[in-house]
């Protein structure tokens, strides 16, 4: 016998909303999606949704939260070297990519998007030293980490990019190669350009 909603575990609950959320908002985007239609979706009347967030924007940047939240841990995990994890993160990204235009532009006005970004943004920027480290002057290294880092934002604010964001993150850290050249990685779905190391201008 199924089981009455309010017998069901309140992160129960949130998770199933959740769920439905993410899709109506990987489908329509967030201008697109409704309360109303995610509480049809889900099937509850449309005003117990705000019993589980305040607004769209809270729904959203939860959602958003939740994929993050299982992608941190997912690549924290993976082997290779830190230049893999980075490309692994950005595959990920960028196949929810229709979802970031609305981040960018959400976020200077939902606090809660913000703090999305802020938190996605820190997490790149975690990776991209990592992946910078071993070809970057000490001194350099949060400078290189913070422009691959905004050519990742910049590329996914982008609803109609002309080429993968994973090609101009290639370039850019094959630009920042001296005596070692980063290691091809073909079976990347975006990170198929060969690999020349930069030449030693010192």
């Amino acid at each position: 016998m199924p089981r009455n909603r309010q017998d069901v575990p309140r992160e129960e609950r949130i998770d199933a909303l959740l769920a439905v959320a993410e899709e109506q908002f990987m489908a329509r985007g967030f201008a697109g999606t409704s309360i109303a239609e995610i509480a049809r979706s889900a099937g509850i009347e449309p005003g117990s949704v705000y019993w589980y967030f305040r607004s769209k924007d809270h729904a959203f940047a939860a959602v958003l939260n939740r994929l993050l939240d299982v992608e941190v841990e997912r690549i924290a995990a993976l082997p290779g070297d830190p230049a893999e994890r980075l490309f692994h993160a950005l595959d990920s990204v960028e196949r929810r990519r229709t979802l970031h235009p609305c981040v960018a532009e959400r976020a200077p006005h939902a606090e809660p998007i913000m703090e999305y970004h802020e938190r996605l943004h820190s997490w790149l920027h975690e990776l991209a030293l990592a992946a910078v480290h071993d070809f970057v002057p000490a001194a350099d290294r949060a400078l290189a980490a913070d422009a691959v880092v905004a050519t990742i934002e910049g590329g996914l604010a982008n609803p109609a990019p002309s080429r993968p964001t994973s090609h101009l993150v290639h370039f850019l850290l094959t630009s920042f190669c001296r005596d070692t050249p980063l290691p091809a990685r073909t079976e990347f779905s975006g990170w198929v350009a060969p690999l020349f190391a930069r030449p030693n201008l010192g």
